[in-house]
């Protein structure tokens, strides 16, 4: 969680232990008393918005699209009727099957962009992920 989105005796744990060997605190707030650890960090996924401009334009340029991996989560069916060049199909509904391997079939180093059909099953993909993300 980013700064902000915690109570605020949370807030002041999470400050403190990071980088550092991880604590049981006890922390009281307006909700009573509670015993927090911070068991792991993660880095929050950076998400930003891909004009269609934009797109045609990565899409046009092979230099481009060679720092760049483009994954479609819309259905087969879905898919099968229209498709852009370059994208690899990885239908969120069947996440369970691919998501052991996210790492293996994408490189965490490369831009992505994912492609859906209203933006709400790409936003989801990147949630899921933890990566940086071009939806």
């Amino acid at each position: 969680m980013s700064a902000g989105q915690l109570l605020p005796g949370f807030e002041s744990v999470f400050a403190q232990q990071q980088g550092t060997e991880r604590q049981l605190n006890r922390v009281t707030t307006a909700r009573g008393h509670h015993l927090v650890k911070v068991l792991e960090e993660k880095v929050e996924a950076e998400v930003q918005h891909m004009s269609v401009q934009k797109l045609q334009e990565v899409l046009g340029n092979p230099r481009l699209c060679e720092d760049v991996q483009f994954v479609d989560v819309r259905e087969q069916g879905e898919y099968q009727l229209s498709h852009l060049p370059r994208f690899k199909l990885l239908p969120l509904s069947e996440a369970s099957s691919w998501a052991p391997s996210i790492q293996e079939l994408l490189d965490s180093d490369k831009e992505t962009v994912i492609l859906c059909h209203h933006g709400v099953r790409s936003m989801q993909m990147a949630m899921v992920s933890g990566v940086g993300w071009q939806l």
